[in-house]
């Protein structure tokens, strides 16, 4: 008699995807917390988000606006993962990309990348993110790689690009703005986003 597939979620492979997901969040979470990451904002305010980029608040909360940049990560790592690992499954692509998003979150709030970007961008009141916010850019990050999976890539492609000019209109800064003033700061756009 043919063997028929078993579509109970009960063993252990099943779930081996979400304990390594989960296993990521905590190792970045313990590391933050190594590094001196406090959990939530230092001021004090408990809501969770805040729509002021500009402000104390930002990277303090769950969300903030910056979380869009993370979304626009989540769509690059699709971009990237599908590209050089197409023959890697979904659940395999997906949970690089999230490791790839946690690594990137260890690394953004050590003291030298804080210092950087105190130095050389507009983000003179950042601190470093709350524990709590890095977890809101890594489901952030999630949500991007589904979204980029389910449009696919030319549609992602308009949604990413979208996406960068609304951030230009409202925050005066994008992912790809971000990542110009991390490698190769100008004056004149740090002027531009602070109003000078």
């Amino acid at each position: 008699m043919p063997e028929t597939p078993d579509n109970n979620f009960n063993s252990t492979k099943d779930f081996l995807p979400a304990f390594l997901i989960f296993g990521i969040a905590v190792s970045m979470i313990a590391l933050l917390r190594a590094q001196g990451r406090v959990w939530w904002c230092e001021i004090g305010d408990y809501a969770p988000l805040t729509l002021d980029a500009w402000s104390s608040h930002t990277s303090q909360h769950l969300l903030d606006p910056y979380s869009f940049t993370h979304v626009l990560h989540g769509v690059m790592f699709f971009w990237l993962v599908s590209l050089f690992f197409r023959r890697m499954n979904f659940v395999r692509q997906f949970s690089l990309a999230i490791a790839i998003e946690a690594v990137w979150e260890v690394l953004e709030n050590s003291n030298a990348v804080i210092e950087h970007y105190r130095k050389n961008t507009a983000s003179l009141d950042y601190f470093g993110d709350s524990v709590f916010n890095s977890i809101g850019d890594l489901f952030a990050c999630a949500a991007g790689f589904y979204i980029a999976c389910k449009l696919g890539w030319k549609r992602s492609l308009l949604f990413f690009l979208a996406t960068e000019a609304v951030l230009l209109f409202w925050i005066r800064d994008s992912l790809l703005l971000n990542i110009l003033m991390l490698i190769y700061p100008l004056d004149s756009i740090k002027a531009w986003q602070t109003g000078m």
